[in-house]
């Protein structure tokens, strides 16, 4: 985050330089064109000055806004961002009537992952499978990083026949990636009622993830098949 920062904070200032340059040879220019006074030309320019300071750090503050809702490891959505996008998605779902779904993925005995091959492979296999998650799912599908070796994803539009789909998807293409050290991953699938709050869904898929683990890496599905194995 901080190297985003600086990054966008160097090309900030270069984009002012620039144009405070190009701004003092325009009217250099116009001014000896249309006999403007200093003082004329220095209100001109000022007034510009401030309008492109206020321009470029509106954008700045915008990107880190954004930054301020990815996770710093994995560049996935945070929890914070979960949140708001949540309540948007279970209000549009209403909304329209479509449907809408949330897995929650859990990696299978990772502290075994970290002690047999230590935190940085542990770390390196968590950013694999974040990458996993978000290469196979929509662009309007919301994968968030929950926190350790869980993670959360938002289905938009998708029947829980289609979602229950996608998390067997997610589960075979983890366990066939070579980066991913054997690693494989429990999901708990849900179908969203519009009527249940935020703490209501958490609840109902974490039992389903439950579930999931205790049959020994088998997705688990409400209001679906109740399980299908890999």
């Amino acid at each position: 985050m901080k190297k985003i920062f600086e990054d966008n904070l160097l090309l900030t200032g270069g984009i002012l330089g620039a144009l405070v340059g190009a701004s003092i040879c325009a009217l250099h220019y116009y001014g000896n064109l249309y006999f403007l006074s200093s003082r004329k030309l220095m209100f001109i320019f000022n007034t510009g000055l401030f309008c492109i300071i206020g321009i470029l750090f509106a954008r700045l503050i915008k990107k880190l806004k954004l930054v301020a809702m990815l996770d710093d490891m994995t560049q996935l959505w945070n929890k914070r961002y979960f949140n708001i996008r949540l309540a948007e998605e279970i209000e549009r779902s209403k909304r329209k009537g479509t449907p809408l779904g949330l897995a929650y993925v859990d990696i299978d005995d990772f502290k075994g992952i970290n002690n047999h091959y230590g935190h940085v492979v542990g770390d390196y296999v968590i950013s694999n499978i974040a990458d996993i998650l978000r290469r196979n799912t929509r662009n309007l599908d919301i994968v968030v990083r929950w926190g350790g070796d869980e993670f959360v994803i938002v289905f938009p539009d998708t029947t829980p026949r289609y979602g229950f789909m996608i998390a067997n998807r997610l589960q075979k293409a983890v366990l066939s990636s070579k980066d991913c050290y054997n690693a494989t991953i429990s999901i708990g699938f849900i179908d969203i009622d519009h009527n249940w709050d935020r703490e209501d869904i958490l609840e109902k898929v974490d039992e389903l993830l439950i579930r999931a683990k205790k049959m020994k890496n088998i997705v688990v599905a409400s209001d679906v098949i109740e399980c299908l194995s890999r």
